[in-house]
């Protein structure tokens, strides 16, 4: 087994992490090198949720309407 060295307050940032997800910092790291947790870029997380909107925005029976790019453009040069 490999050791790693890492500062107290980097640590206790782990702890805190792991308490999050109701584990110990050694199961939140098996976890994670066992492709059961991920760890997500915060940008491309909310990427992401937007996309989901989105998507689901699209599939809503109740949204018909669409608005054209060249209608979107006109009102981004209007304001």
């Amino acid at each position: 087994m490999s050791q790693i060295t890492i500062s107290q307050e980097m640590f206790i940032k782990i702890e805190q992490i792991a308490q999050q997800f109701n584990l110990s910092v050694n199961e939140l790291l098996e976890n994670i090198s066992q492709g059961q947790l991920a760890v997500i870029d915060s940008d491309k997380l909310e990427d992401l949720i937007d996309l989901q909107d989105a998507i689901e925005a699209e599939n809503n029976p109740e949204n018909k309407e669409r608005v054209s790019w060249e209608s979107i453009k006109q009102n981004l040069e209007m304001k």
